[in-house]
């Protein structure tokens, strides 16, 4: 089972929807083994002290809760506001089985929000909507962005909204025009191999 650790409200209806999209949209698997999310500080899951990233207290204590819930396995996203995600990534992924207890551990980055994933199949989202024109991936605040693109009548709501969306967006488009996204459809790919699924990738 795999278990997903976020940080946003949002998050935790929205990315059990867009990963059974991935399984049974893009790998022919339409009942994931998937847990309900677990949401934490992201400053307690993820630390970073002079340029060293290292797991936090709250990714040691997701670990655990995740193993008594019979996890085999962890997917924990984060938000890459400001910080390079290449840099995090290749400092923090050598120590995350070693703190967690799961070899199969993988941790994501949303460049530079989750929202921006959604900017990336905007014209997807609702009627009449058009193809976000610019690098959703550059945007400090996707969340606004996404607002005023697709004209929203009342303020972006990531408890509501961010799951709605989640189940619109066309995985084609994202995959094409994020690099974040291809990030998490591969390593959720190896995570459903880790625990004993046969993900075969379509070109959806």
């Amino acid at each position: 089972m795999i278990k997903p650790i976020v940080e946003g409200h949002g998050e935790v209806p929205a990315l059990p929807i867009l990963l059974r999209k991935i399984a049974g949209e893009r790998f022919g698997i339409w009942n994931p083994p998937l847990l309900t999310p677990g949401r934490y500080p992201a400053s307690q899951l993820l630390r970073c002290e002079d340029n060293v990233w290292f797991p936090g207290p709250a990714l040691i204590k997701a670990a655990g809760h995740a193993r008594n819930e019979g996890a085999t396995a962890l997917l924990v996203l984060l938000d890459a506001d400001d910080f390079c995600v290449k840099t995090a990534s290749e400092l923090v992924s050598p120590s995350l089985a070693g703190a967690t207890g799961f070899d199969a551990t993988r941790i994501v980055f949303a460049v530079r929000e989750y929202e921006a994933w959604l900017l990336a199949s905007a014209e997807t989202l609702q009627d009449g909507a058009l193809a976000y024109p610019n690098d959703p991936e550059q945007l400090r605040d996707a969340k606004g962005a996404l607002e005023r693109h697709l004209g929203l009548p009342f303020p972006y709501n990531a408890r509501t909204e961010q799951p709605a969306f989640s189940a619109k967006i066309n995985l084609s488009l994202c995959h094409e025009r994020s690099r974040s996204f291809r990030k998490l459809t591969k390593d959720f790919k190896e995570l459903l191999a880790a625990c004993g699924m046969n993900p075969v990738e379509s070109e959806t």
